[in-house]
């Protein structure tokens, strides 16, 4: 009871920090008071799940290469996606004048297109391997949310963002499938709330960074705000990218 307590208030503080980072600035005071709470909670729930009888997870797990392949990939994943709705939406809505049933409707292809990754890549891993799907879904959203960030219009927004979302789709299932799939049945709860926990840090600093990068467009007529949080969320798939390949386990059973 006393490392769940302590988890989820460190998570707690961790993304509320986040949060609100966009408007205290990242290398602000403000901002390092509010980590360090979460780092101090931390702190004691690693010492508290060595010293405890029953602990709540085994810390070696988050060490162990699918696992962390999980965590990072499902993080980048949710990253990228709340990029994509984020930005979309504010587009649509604030610049474009639509109303929300038009902006809703605009992001039907954007579904659509995540289903299809994802269904693509469950049929394909077996035989791909994790590593070859991590990576060309990483590529894939960075070639979608490039191609916004060249032109500003809404037909290549609504195209860009669908692109982009069949790689994120991808990614959520490499995500699932490397964490889980490869961790002994009586630790697969903890692998699972792990994946999960780290959703929404993903969601989190998806949303602080990318409404920090954007906030020129949100609080004027300006698009190249827009432009800049889709150039940002393109160069950061790029670098994880590399990060997938080498991290990823090639095929099931790799270490």
């Amino acid at each position: 009871m006393l490392g769940a307590l302590l988890v989820t208030a460190s998570s707690g503080a961790l993304i509320y920090a986040i949060t609100r980072a966009g408007d205290h600035g990242w290398l602000t005071a403000t901002t390092g008071w509010l980590v360090l709470p979460a780092a101090m909670g931390y702190l004691a729930f690693v010492a508290r799940q060595k010293t405890a009888r029953a602990p709540l997870m085994d810390l070696a797990l988050l060490a162990r290469r699918p696992v962390a392949t999980g965590t990072f990939l499902i993080l980048m994943a949710t990253a990228l996606m709340i990029a994509v709705f984020f930005l979309g939406t504010f587009y649509f809505q604030h610049a474009q004048g639509f109303g929300a049933l038009q902006t809703g409707l605009l992001f039907l292809p954007v579904a659509v297109a995540t289903m299809l990754g994802a269904n693509l890549t469950g049929r394909a891993i077996a035989r791909a391997g994790a590593r070859r799907l991590a990576v060309a879904g990483l590529l894939v959203t960075a070639i979608g949310m490039a191609v916004p960030a060249l032109s500003m219009h809404p037909a290549t927004v609504v195209a860009g963002t669908a692109v982009a979302a069949a790689g994120t789709g991808a990614m959520f299932v490499v995500a699932s499938a490397t964490a889980l799939g490869q961790v002994a049945p009586h630790e697969s709860g903890i692998a699972s709330g792990i994946v999960s926990t780290f959703h929404e840090f993903g969601a989190s600093i998806g949303a602080a960074v990318i409404s920090s990068v954007a906030a020129a467009g949100l609080a004027g007529d300006t698009l190249s705000g827009f432009a800049d949080g889709y150039v940002l969320a393109a160069v950061a798939a790029g670098p994880a990218a590399l990060v997938a390949a080498v991290l990823t386990p090639g095929r099931a059973g790799a270490r």
